[in-house]
């Protein structure tokens, strides 16, 4: 049995699943509401042409369908009609525009009054940014991360859209404590989360950097502020990441490596010294030269030996065959409706329990495919759902 079977949660979202999916790969009953024409826009996402790409298949997994178009009343009024039956709704667009549909907080608490209804947005419902166009790039800049990330001559962005996804793993814990407030209280409550919000609570160098020391980080690379070496360097056969984290870990590192002179030499022996004064310069460079002299496989070997935090820059496809993965089943073959087998990310929290349900997850829905049964349940008839259909509600 999943941890959240007994949830029944609403998904309006657009083209931003990341929240359903967290809630339906561990085990809640999620009914995606599509466009009638063409379903949601993830559905093209990475596709090779007219049809449907990975990107749905892996975000929609284990999730229900149902064509719905809520720009129209009858559509708004099934929306009102299924909220009963539900736990949780999310949407990712400003309740104001919702309410504009008749299917604000409020009204739809009016008929689930143990509602848990949750709002994710770009930069907030409220203030100056609240109406500006957004992509990922556009939220990371205006955070200030990624001013931080990057290189002295440009700053650069994430390899993926860390914001977004962030985010929907916040608005899925948020929800998840409002639930568990609504079964004390008995009170539906509304979660408001925006991406722009999620990655000013990550970064934690305004309180290190402005508060702890008056001065801000400078973008270093790899590197980092307080404690180095922290860095990827390229060997005879590709790149190395290594992170030092203490003067204890440094020596054992540099005992390994049959650099004793690193350990010794009062400049890099300890910090600050080490991390502040002497590493970008002088140190930097014989730790490029090093690492340029010896394979990814006797580097690893060193940090294995001393104990320290370092390792090979995996390409994706290494991943694929590494024991690790499989041991921990991070990646799963599961059959698509219509890809076929697909090989998807496995899920991050391991239960304890027995058997290999937990990593049993169902297929993507095709596009409402589950529309009939859901409206069946709300005892509507043959006859209307077909002139639902005919209207082009459904």
């Amino acid at each position: 049995m999943k941890p959240l079977c007994s949830l029944k949660i609403l998904d309006m979202t657009d083209g931003n699943p990341y929240t359903g999916s967290m809630f339906a790969d561990y085990g809640a009953e999620v009914l995606k509401i599509e466009k009638p024409d063409g379903g949601d826009s993830v559905r093209r996402r990475g596709a090779a042409d007219d049809g449907e790409g990975i990107y749905q298949a892996f975000y929609n997994r284990g999730k229900k369908s149902m064509t719905l178009d809520i720009n129209k009343e009858a559509g708004q009024e099934i929306i009102r009609r299924l909220i009963p039956q539900f736990d949780m709704l999310i949407v990712n667009k400003k309740e104001e525009d919702m309410k504009a549909l008749g299917l604000g907080f409020e009204s739809l608490k009016e008929k689930n009054p143990k509602l848990i209804y949750g709002v994710l947005t770009p930069y907030g419902e409220n203030g100056p940014w609240k109406d500006m166009p957004d992509y990922d790039l556009l939220i990371n800049s205006r955070s200030g991360l990624q001013e931080k990330t990057g290189f002295p001559e440009k700053p650069t962005k994430f390899g993926f859209p860390l914001g977004y996804i962030y985010a929907g793993w916040h608005l899925s814990a948020g929800m998840m404590a409002a639930y568990l407030s609504m079964q004390k209280t008995g009170e539906g409550v509304k979660v408001s989360v925006s991406v722009w919000h999620t990655l000013m609570s990550l970064d934690d160098t305004f309180a290190e950097g402005l508060l702890g020391m008056n001065a801000l980080p400078k973008r270093i690379g790899n590197g980092f502020p307080t404690t180095n070496p922290t860095d990827t360097f390229r060997c005879k056969d590709g790149w190395f990441s290594l992170s030092i984290g203490s003067d204890a870990q440094w020596i054992s590192f540099a005992q390994c490596a049959g650099r004793k002179d690193w350990a010794e030499d009062p400049r890099y022996a300890h910090d600050p010294a080490r991390s502040m004064e002497n590493y970008f310069g002088d140190l930097d460079q014989q730790l490029k030269d090093y690492f340029a002299a010896i394979t990814i496989q006797e580097a690893d070997m060193i940090c294995r030996e001393a104990m320290v935090p370092g390792g090979p820059c995996n390409t994706v496809m290494e991943l694929v065959h590494d024991e690790q993965v499989a041991d921990r089943e991070m990646l799963l073959h599961i059959q698509d409706k219509k890809l076929g087998d697909t090989l998807q990310i496995g899920k991050a929290a391991k239960f304890s329990w027995d058997g290999k349900e937990d990593h049993v997850i169902d297929s993507a829905p095709l596009l409402g495919e589950d529309t009939d049964d859901y409206l069946a349940g709300i005892n509507m008839g043959q006859a209307e759902i077909a002139r639902l259909r005919a209207d082009g509600v459904i």
